[in-house]
């Protein structure tokens, strides 16, 4: 038999085309254009959607981010309440999650758009929805009366706001962390001033020509 062996014709494409970018809102991959927007890159349909949003009416975009920040804070207040009823532990670190909780609902609501009033917003929840888990207490104290009224309720609330304060030096570690809290929720909606670039075109990857051997 000859020693020249008879190889099929075999096709060789070489490397494997790069994976194209995806967006960082969507996750989506691009397939045309893209922008750049902050160091991130997004696709041409979300960048109409992020200025819609923020062209939008200023009013509903707000009133959108207060009822998910409250719906958040809300449910932070039951989940802290509980632990402390259940536990008889002050687990103060919870503050850091509704803080985060609170800020990322407030910056969805806001649709991204940040700034001092979303930042305000933000840390007025985070903090109302720690005072509410001492509400309760407050009204144990007023008496079984009071446990009833609505306005004591009311009153009882707006006295829980200085609770943290008043247990004194011996919460001054609870009162670090409420702080950390509401960092969370006051950074998570800090306003990015980032000019948007583009559109920037992807370029198609050519499919290698077949190499055959023989």
């Amino acid at each position: 038999m000859s020693n020249d062996s008879l190889q099929f014709e075999r096709a060789d494409f070489g490397d494997a085309a790069p994976a194209r970018p995806a967006c960082a809102m969507c996750n989506q991959e691009i397939v045309q254009s893209y922008y750049e927007f902050g160091g991130k890159t997004i696709c041409s349909p979300c960048r109409e959607k992020r200025e819609q949003a923020l062209d939008g009416w200023g009013l509903g975009r707000f009133l959108r981010a207060l009822i998910a920040g409250a719906v958040a804070g809300a449910a932070g207040t039951v989940v802290w309440y509980l632990v402390r009823l259940w536990t008889e532990y002050e687990i103060g670190i919870i503050s850091i999650a509704i803080g985060y909780a609170v800020g990322k609902a407030v910056h969805w609501g806001s649709s991204g758009k940040g700034g001092w009033l979303y930042q305000l917003l933000a840390v007025f929840l985070t903090y109302s929805a720690i005072a509410a888990t001492y509400t309760p207490a407050v009204l144990k104290g007023a008496g079984e009366e009071a446990s009833g009224s609505v306005l004591m309720i009311i009153v009882a609330f707006f006295v829980s706001y200085a609770v943290p304060f008043l247990l004194g030096f011996q919460n001054i570690i609870g009162l670090l962390i409420i702080a950390f809290g509401l960092w969370e929720a006051w950074k998570f909606n800090q306003r990015v001033d980032a000019a948007m670039t583009g559109p920037y075109t992807i370029t198609p990857t050519a499919t290698p020509a077949p190499s055959a051997n023989v």
